[in-house]
């Protein structure tokens, strides 16, 4: 098994500072970063500006004065404001130390006052927009970063003369006239300043906040780390320590001045209460497990003699559940030998052709009839035992419904006609032929039928039905009979074994006969067979048993 490494409460909050530092930082060279751009744009715009609003000044202080010059021979002048404006940017460009500022326009009179890429964007941008006072920006230059400011230059009144119209007709310095009119865009002053020195002096300033800011952090983490280190982590190490020995049952402990008057100081005092608390209960605990363990040890021993006595009681009930079921057997078994010798005697007699009279006849049809109850009776205890005793097995052949159904109805004839009662029998066409154990199926209908005919009146009827579903592949067997009905009270406990029924069933089975242990047969023989057993019944309406059995037709299982 692996084994973890403990993490002191200062490692995890040094992890937890040193990334929260991290990202301070990170979040703070980012915001750094955009405002000393904007900073620096803004400072080299104000500079920009400047440069652009002298350069207007000496070019409208030519315009103005452009009169006052000497004129040639031709009365052309010896100066232009544009020339002059022109002139005294180039003399500024040569002696700024890097600082550029010429004059453009979209379409030039000469190449060296064609625009760059950037300056024909922004000339294009400030035609489009009139209202635009300027168009700038931080860029890269000739491989290195440049603040690029073009301020555009409006036609006016003395501008037509060179550059007004008609178009085409050449002006007084020679070049054709481009027909402009006031308020076109006339060109643009373009100045160009380097951005290394500015940019340098805003890193710079941008270290020095870093190093003061992380500084700043660092001594926080400090401060931080002792307080935890004296207020949180010291004590929690004496506390640690008071549990071990605890753990150890020292609870000789003692942990005042932990604190300093503070949570701590209070989780300290409720520490050495439990430690005090925990003292007295183990002291107390130790005499009570010794009196606990002894009545345990007591208690284990009369467990121990009344486990031996029910295992005795379980030998001798289930010597005694064999013995009786061997009883039943052995006596069912020799019950049956006399009574198949009384009803064979009975049929030898019944066949003699000696005269008998009425009386004879009727004594000889009373034992016959007593005979044949008792035996199915001596068959059905018989039957109960096997199933008991779990020597019962199925032996599965083809059986045909309509002829198993015949030959109950057969056999419990002789019962029907001692209450001139009649037996009938109707089966689906549908109905198969299956594979089942004909013999204990036989024994299920032929105990519901002769149940039947113990509890109808003289002149009543039992009807044996069957029918099959090939959806559900069940076979479904019913016996009906219109008798004396069923206490709704003894519906439970129909099928139990040697369970006996209401008072008023008692007067009915003295006048019909008990039902004996057929029913439970039924019962244990349908669950053998895998199906159920239901009955309906009203009192004085008579009663309906029926049997659903899964079943596979004989033609299913050739295939």
């Amino acid at each position: 098994m692996a084994v973890r490494r403990k993490v002191g409460i200062k490692a995890k909050f040094a992890v937890l500072f040193v990334a929260t530092a991290v990202v301070l930082l990170a979040v703070n060279a980012v915001w750094r970063e955009s405002v000393q751009h904007d900073q620096v744009e803004r400072e080299m715009l104000e500079s920009a500006h400047m440069l652009a609003t002298e350069m207007n000044a000496v070019w409208d202080f030519m315009e103005v004065n452009q009169s006052q010059f000497v004129r040639n021979e031709d009365g052309t002048y010896n100066v232009y404001c544009v020339v002059a404006a022109k002139v005294v940017a180039q003399k500024f460009t040569n002696s700024s130390g890097g600082i550029i500022i010429h004059y453009t326009n979209i379409e030039t009179r000469k190449p060296a006052d064609a625009p760059d890429e950037y300056e024909l964007e922004a000339l294009y941008a400030l035609r489009d927009n009139p209202d635009s006072k300027a168009y700038y920006g931080l860029v890269d230059y000739q491989g290195s970063k440049a603040f690029r400011y073009v301020e555009p230059l409006w036609m006016a009144e003395s501008c037509l003369e060179c550059h007004g119209g008609p178009e085409g007709e050449l002006d007084v310095m020679g070049f054709p006239k481009e027909g402009r009119e006031v308020g076109d865009l006339a060109g643009a002053a373009s100045i160009i300043i380097p951005a290394d020195t500015y940019l340098a002096g805003a890193q710079e300033s941008a270290t020095r906040e870093t190093l003061v800011f992380f500084l700043f952090l660092a001594s926080c983490m400090l401060v931080a780390f002792y307080g935890i280190s004296r207020l949180v982590t010291k004590p929690l190490r004496k506390l640690g320590a008071v549990s071990e020995r605890l753990e150890r049952h020292d609870f000789d402990v003692s942990l005042d001045g932990i604190g300093q008057r503070d949570e701590m100081e209070d989780l300290a005092q409720r520490f050495d209460s439990m430690a005090k608390e925990l003292k007295t209960l183990y002291e107390h605990l130790e005499s009570e497990v010794e009196v606990r363990t002894a009545q345990i040890i007591e208690s284990n021993k009369v467990l121990e003699l009344q486990r031996v006595e029910l295992e005795n009681m379980n030998r001798m009930l289930q010597h005694d559940n064999e013995l009786k079921e061997d009883f039943l057997a052995t006596v069912s078994h020799e019950m049956r030998t006399p009574l198949t010798s009384i009803l064979a005697f009975v049929d030898i007699w019944e066949q003699t052709n000696a005269p008998r009279n009425n009386d004879e006849k009727k004594i000889m049809g009373e034992m016959k009839f007593s005979s044949q109850v008792l035996l199915s009776m001596v068959n059905n205890m018989l039957d109960l035992s096997r199933i008991e005793a779990g020597r019962t097995e199925l032996s599965l052949g083809p059986v045909d419904v309509a002829d198993l159904l015949g030959i109950v109805r057969d056999g419990v004839t002789f019962l029907a006609e001692k209450k001139a009662a009649s037996v009938s029998v109707a089966v689906d066409e549908n109905v198969p032929v299956i594979m089942t154990d004909c013999e204990k199926l036989r024994r299920i209908v032929e105990n519901l039928a002769s149940n039947a005919v113990k509890f109808i009146d003289s002149g009543g009827h039992v009807r044996l039905s069957g029918s099959y579903s090939e959806a559900s592949r069940k076979l479904t067997l019913s016996v009906a009979d219109d008798g004396c009905g069923i206490d709704p009270e003894d519906m439970p406990l129909l099928f139990e074994r040697f369970v006996k029924g209401s008072n008023a069933n008692h007067a009915i089975g003295r006048s019909y006969g008990s039902s004996g242990p057929g029913l439970a047969l039924v019962k244990d023989l349908t669950d053998l067979l895998g199906g159920v057993v239901e009955v309906e019944s009203r009192i004085g309406q008579g009663s309906v048993f029926t049997v659903v059995l899964p079943v596979e037709p004989l033609d299913t299982i050739d295939e």
